[in-house]
């Protein structure tokens, strides 16, 4: 199915394993360019080296805690 969503760019938290990373792997394959997050950078890396080859699309790998207010704004680039 195409969502149309070439070209689009997601955050997906949790992107290193199960759900969060089965996500990302059907965005890419939908054509969108990706950062994933999740708290350790490691299993990030790996994960986004695999996707971005599974679909060719960038795929960039951010490690933070979701649970902080102070890293989540960090991510979106949000001004305190």
């Amino acid at each position: 199915m195409d969502l149309q969503l070439k070209g689009k760019r997601a955050i997906v938290t949790g992107g290193s394993r199960g759900i969060g990373k089965a996500i990302a792997l059907e965005l890419g394959h939908q054509g969108v360019d990706l950062a994933i997050a999740a708290r350790g950078y490691e299993a990030l890396s790996t994960t986004a080296t695999e996707i971005a080859k599974a679909v060719g699309r960038k795929v960039v790998p951010i490690a933070f805690d979701a649970s902080s207010k102070d890293a989540a704004d960090l991510v979106l680039g949000k001004q305190r």
